[in-house]
């Protein structure tokens, strides 16, 4: 469940860049991020309002009201795999190749990962999973249990 919550308490605990905060919503943790909670002082017993994304087991701190009345942005880092198009360009068809020319018969298709292609074989009578580099090398195999 990730939806946005707003809240506001007072601060019971500090933990790194999370801190524990108690309110009519009840207890929870907040999270501010190690980069976020750069130049942010919190202290217990200061009263604080948030907004941010609910996870399960805290709230991710989008903006923070300080006991001052300033307001902070706190800006999370995107994942760089997040989304299709943040892979760099590569052909399935040169790791396909790879793994066939290594005797193995192929079972579905290609899954992209966002620096290798991981596909199953069977070779032998066994299955792997075979990660191939986007040049076209492999990386690895692993068996799979049958």
């Amino acid at each position: 469940m990730n939806d946005m919550q707003e809240a506001s308490g007072t601060i019971w605990a500090v933990f790194g860049h999370r801190f524990a905060i108690e309110g009519k919503e009840g207890r929870f943790l907040a999270d501010l991020g190690p980069k976020g909670a750069e130049g942010i002082a919190l202290e217990v017993g200061d009263a604080v309002s948030l907004t941010g994304e609910r996870k399960p087991s805290e709230i991710k701190v989008k903006f923070l009201t300080l006991k001052d009345g300033s307001v902070r942005t706190i800006a999370w880092p995107t994942k760089p795999h997040d989304g299709k198009d943040a892979h760099e360009p590569a052909d399935p068809a040169a790791a396909l190749a790879a793994v066939r020319g290594q005797g193995y018969a192929v079972e579905g298709e290609p899954r992209r990962k966002p620096k290798h292609f991981e596909i199953v074989g069977s070779r032998d009578g066994a299955r792997h999973e075979i990660h191939v580099e986007l040049d076209g090398t492999i990386r690895r195999t692993k068996p799979l249990a049958a």
